[in-house]
């Protein structure tokens, strides 16, 4: 049981650590975005991320709450989490856009490309399959070549209806 809060304890605050550094990178590479179309371009797709990253922080923390009080917040869980898996599509769909329409700078809009990605991937890692493993990337493509990737706990809880 200690084991399981630890991890639990290691996810919800890993991902806000997440958010923290990546907003520091883009305080730290601010001075090089000269005008308010590159400084769009990194800003939307990061805010998207941020946004995913958040939902998934609160997701851990109510599962590591479930192991002292085991049906902790169940129901609204599963509502909230269906409406916000729509909502991300929906803004993971303008992302490419904004960040097009904004594209003055190659390397920026590549930039921002890695960021949009990157919030497609921890959207499926929550809504989807999971695609956490191990720190050992091996393991996650020995998974994807022999197809036994696994429903994501989150997406496991929301279908559960």
């Amino acid at each position: 049981m200690e084991k399981l809060k630890k991890e639990l304890t290691k996810l919800w605050t890993g991902e806000l650590a997440s958010i923290i550094s990546f907003w520091l990178c883009f305080f730290v590479i601010k001075e090089w975005l000269t005008n308010i179309s590159m400084i769009l371009s990194i800003i939307y797709p990061l805010i998207i991320l941020s946004f995913i990253l958040i939902q998934g922080s609160i997701y851990w923390w109510i599962v590591l709450k479930r192991l002292s009080i085991p049906k902790f917040a169940e129901g609204y869980t599963r509502k909230m989490y269906s409406f916000l898996k729509i909502i991300d599509v929906f803004l993971i769909c303008i992302e490419l856009p904004v960040i097009l329409i904004n594209s003055h700078n190659t390397v920026i809009t590549i930039f921002a490309m890695f960021i949009w990605i990157f919030a497609i991937i921890e959207w499926i890692n929550y809504y989807k399959i999971r695609l956490s493993y191990s720190y050992n990337p091996m393991i996650l493509l020995r998974h994807i070549k022999n197809g036994t990737l696994k429903k994501s706990r989150l997406a496991k809880e929301i279908d559960n209806r």
